[in-house]
C-alpha cells in the first residue's frame, strides 16, 4: 500500500504511473490524467500597505440637538398624561372601591371620564349629591395636578389637595421641607391615615422633585410671549 501511494505521488509530479520496477508483456499500465497543482503565491512578498480611512472604522457621530431633547421630553409628558387619563379609577387607588363602582354605574370608569365630565350632573345621580360633588371635585383636582407632574400619581396629589395645595403655582412657591412636614402632620390625623392606608408619607426626595418640577413649569409659563401665569 505504501508503494502504491508513492507511485501516486509520482503521477502528481510526472503525469504517469508505473507499478513494479520492470515491465513485461503481462503487466498492466495505468495512465492517470491528474490536474496540476498550482503554485501557492507567497503573500509576504507582494503584500502592499493599504490605507484605511478613519470614517471606515469610526462611525460619524450625530450631535444631539436641543430640539431632539425637547421632543423626547414632550413624548414622555404625553405618554404620562395619556396613561393616567386611560387608567381606571379602581387602578388609581385614590378613591374607595364603593365610590368607584357607583361612578362606573353612571358611566365614569377612567380618570379621563372624571376630568371631562359634568360633575353636578354625575353627583345628582349619587347618594348625598352635595357631599359627592365635593369629593368628585377633590378627585378632579388631584388628577389634574398629577397630569402636570410626571413623577406624581393622583393618590399622591390627593394628599396635597387635602392640605390645601391644589395647583402647580401654589406648589412652586412652597418649601420642600415645610411641605414634607405638613404631610407628616396630616398623616397623624384620622383623615390622613385613612387616605394613606398602608402607604407611608411620600419621601422628602419625592417632594423635592415635585416642587422642582412645579417651579420649572411656573417659570416657563411666566416667561414672555407665553401663556399667563398659572392660577
Amino acid at each position: 500500500m505504501f508503494e502504491f501511494l508513492k507511485k501516486i505521488g509520482q503521477v502528481a509530479r510526472h503525469g504517469s504511473l508505473s507499478i513494479g520496477s520492470t515491465k513485461s508483456a503481462s503487466d498492466v499500465t495505468f495512465w492517470v490524467d491528474m490536474p496540476s497543482i498550482p503554485d501557492v503565491p507567497d503573500r509576504r512578498c507582494d503584500a502592499t500597505p493599504r490605507l484605511i480611512a478613519a470614517s471606515d472604522i469610526v462611525p460619524q457621530m450625530i450631535p444631539c440637538e436641543n430640539a431632539v431633547a425637547r421632543g423626547e421630553a414632550a413624548l414622555r409628558n404625553g405618554s404620562h398624561r395619556e396613561r393616567l387619563l386611560a387608567m381606571k379609577l379602581e387602578h388609581l387607588q385614590f378613591c374607595p372601591p364603593r365610590r368607584c363602582h357607583q361612578l362606573a354605574d353612571v358611566g365614569v370608569q377612567t380618570a379621563g371620564d372624571l376630568v371631562y365630565s359634568d360633575l353636578p350632573k354625575i353627583a345628582s345621580r349619587l347618594s348625598h349629591p352635595e357631599r359627592a360633588e365635593r369629593a368628585l371635585r377633590r378627585y378632579r383636582a388631584a388628577i389634574r395636578m398629577s397630569l402636570a407632574i410626571d413623577t406624581m400619581m393622583p393618590r399622591d396629589a390627593l394628599l396635597l389637595v387635602a392640605i390645601h395645595r391644589r395647583s402647580v403655582a401654589s406648589l412652586s412657591r412652597e418649601s420642600a421641607a415645610q411641605l414634607h412636614r405638613d404631610l407628616e402632620r396630616f398623616s397623624l390625623s384620622s383623615r390622613g391615615s385613612k387616605l394613606l392606608g398602608n402607604r407611608g408619607v411620600p419621601s422628602l426626595r419625592r417632594v423635592k422633585a415635585w416642587v422642582s418640577t412645579c417651579r420649572h413649569l411656573a417659570e416657563h409659563h411666566s416667561a414672555p410671549n407665553t401663556q399667563p401665569a398659572l392660577q
